[in-house]
C-alpha cells in the first residue's frame, strides 16, 4: 500500500507535460525568430507560438 501512495505523490508531483501544442503552435527543437516558447510538447520539444498570438511574456523557471 505503501508504494502505492509513494508512487501517486510522485506522479502529482512531476511537471505535466502537454500532448498537443498551445494555440495552433508547432513543436521543433528551435523556434523561430518570431515565435516564444511557452510549453513543452510531449516529446520534450518546445511549442512555439507565433508572438502575436501571445499577450504578456511567459515566464521562465
Amino acid at each position: 500500500m505503501k508504494p502505492l501512495f509513494l508512487f501517486l505523490a510522485i506522479l502529482l508531483a512531476t511537471e505535466p507535460v502537454v500532448s498537443e501544442c498551445w494555440m495552433d503552435g508547432h513543436c521543433r527543437l528551435v523556434c523561430n525568430d518570431d515565435e516564444d516558447s511557452v510549453i513543452r510538447c510531449r516529446n520534450r520539444k518546445r511549442c512555439c507560438v507565433p508572438s502575436r498570438y501571445l499577450t504578456i511574456q511567459p515566464v521562465r523557471v
